[in-house]
């Protein structure tokens, strides 16, 4: 388990990578990953950075990482999927997409990944299937959200 200051430094690197301030939100990280290197979500957070500021490859390390860390963090299979994506390695995408999608159900990028995949891949009627789930898991959440909203009025 990390220890409390590391968590605090991803909460603020969470919340730099919100505002779009990529440098602030990467020292709070590399503070993090120094700390203690054994966290997946240390390297799952900065790959996500990288993704956003389009530094594929080393996204794509960082949530490899991750994954080595943690085989079942659905959270970097689906970043790893929408990286691959972006590298144009399609069939790679679609298979870490299909394994975030199994590990968490209800993960709606994963689906929808899954369908853009497919699509690339001239897998129009599956794509569709992984779109409606994509589709259905959304409009799921956005009822929660909703009904969570008119709670705390």
């Amino acid at each position: 388990m990390p220890v409390k200051e590391v968590i605090e430094l991803l909460r603020k690197a969470k919340a730099f990578a919100r505002r779009t301030k990529y440098k602030e939100a990467l020292a709070h990280i590399e503070k993090a990953l120094t700390m203690d290197p054994r966290y997946q979500e240390s390297w799952f957070l900065r790959g996500s950075v990288y993704a956003d500021t389009g530094r594929y490859r080393e996204a794509l390390a960082d949530c490899e990482k991750a994954i080595s860390i943690d085989q079942n963090y659905a959270d970097a299979w689906t970043k790893k999927s929408v990286v691959l994506y972006n590298l144009e390695r399609y069939e790679e995408a679609l298979l870490a997409s299909t394994r975030a999608s199994s590990l968490n159900g209800n993960d709606v990028t994963a689906w929808y990944m899954k369908g853009v995949c497919l699509d690339e891949l001239g897998k129009s009627d599956e794509a569709q299937i992984a779109y409606g789930k994509s589709l259905e898991l959304e409009i799921i959440l956005d009822m929660k959200n909703e009904q969570d909203r008119a709670r705390r009025r």
